[in-house]
């Protein structure tokens, strides 16, 4: 199986997938990932609402469905003769994988064990796949997926992984000091790109992206050392170009600790509303490094890729947030308006 006929786009292919309206009749069970199968309960729920059912998602060339089979049996016990469908056109061997990230996303979610046991299926079908990449369907941790393929004899060992952008590696390409390092290598190649770009390509997270950018504009290696850092001598290049001109800049990276009470002394931010309500937000994370790593271990297992989820999902917002702030702040300097 090709990366090109492994890698589904779910977002874009729903947002162009056809819409229509089709008799529920017509429509075959899907191969679910739910191991216990249907919840009557749901069914029920669903089938007491007046509204319009939400949108189902059906395979065109078989009409099976992929996702919403509770609004399937909630629509055809309260006698409805049609429901709204998206028509997907995907190879028949990714419907799985769609249906699994389809069901992580919305509706009712996939219990822990239902998205275990998919990431064994997923894997055993194919076991090229990243971590990351079986991660980002199943909503598990990378992690999690490493353990899972350690633990099952079923999934095979191979010395290749394709990666969330469909790119074919070594496996130790999965690692994260090895995403940070193709990180660096495409911030050198597409210095145009966003951080969520190069994330998304390198498979590591937000945060990640923008430590292995602070790494490389002072001229350090990608990866810190004690995490596979290939020398621990500064990267060369452009790299160090880039470095030489932030410092010609007079770019530094403070200690977070330090910028916040720099920002508290700002009268623009201290007696504003929206300055004082963004301070507050600042202060949450204003914690002592060594008290993330003792929180951290306080977590119990089952509630850690919740947390690890929310966290990062937070993290983005914080990203998105400072894009947005250096977007505004080079409009208004081109403008020539002051801050």
């Amino acid at each position: 199986m090709s990366s090109g006929d492994i890698r589904v786009p779910l977002s874009p292919v729903l947002s162009a997938a056809a819409r229509a309206d089709v008799p529920v009749d017509s429509l075959s069970p899907g191969d679910s990932p739910r191991i216990k199968g249907l919840d009557q309960e749901h069914v029920e729920t669903l089938g007491a609402l007046e509204a319009e059912l939400p949108p189902i998602v059906v395979h065109r060339p078989t009409g099976r469905v992929v996702d919403g089979m509770h609004r399937l049996a909630a629509a055809r016990a309260r006698g409805d003769r049609t429901i709204s469908v998206y028509l997907l056109e995907v190879p028949e061997r990714s419907l799985f994988t769609v249906a699994v990230s389809l069901n992580t996303s919305h509706g009712k979610p996939l219990t822990h064990h239902d998205r275990l046991a998919a990431a064994v299926r997923i894997l055993k079908e194919n076991a090229a796949l990243s971590d990351r990449y079986v991660a980002s369907v199943t909503a598990l941790s990378p992690r999690t997926v490493s353990r899972v393929r350690r633990s099952s004899v079923e999934v095979a060992h191979l010395n290749t992984r394709i990666g969330l952008d469909g790119r074919q590696r070594r496996a130790d390409v999965d690692s994260v000091a090895s995403g940070r390092q193709y990180a660096g290598e495409l911030m050198m190649e597409r210095p145009g790109a966003s951080l969520r770009e190069i994330a998304h390509a390198a498979g590591i997270s937000l945060g990640t992206a923008h430590d292995v950018r602070k790494r490389i504009a002072l001229g350090r290696d990608p990866v810190p050392e004690g995490r596979g850092a290939r020398s621990g001598r500064p990267v060369r290049g452009e790299t160090v170009q880039r470095a030489q001109r932030a410092a010609a800049e007079g770019l530094s990276v403070r200690e977070p600790t330090e910028l916040l009470d720099r920002l508290r002394r700002d009268p623009a931010l201290r007696l504003s509303q929206t300055g004082r309500f963004l301070l507050r937000c600042f202060a949450v994370h204003d914690v002592d490094p060594s008290a993330w790593s003792r929180l951290a271990a306080t977590i119990p297992p089952h509630s850690a890729d919740g947390v690890a989820r929310l966290a990062r999902a937070c993290a983005d917002r914080w990203m998105r947030f400072a894009d947005s702030v250096e977007q505004e702040a080079r409009a208004r300097e081109h403008s020539g308006m002051s801050l």
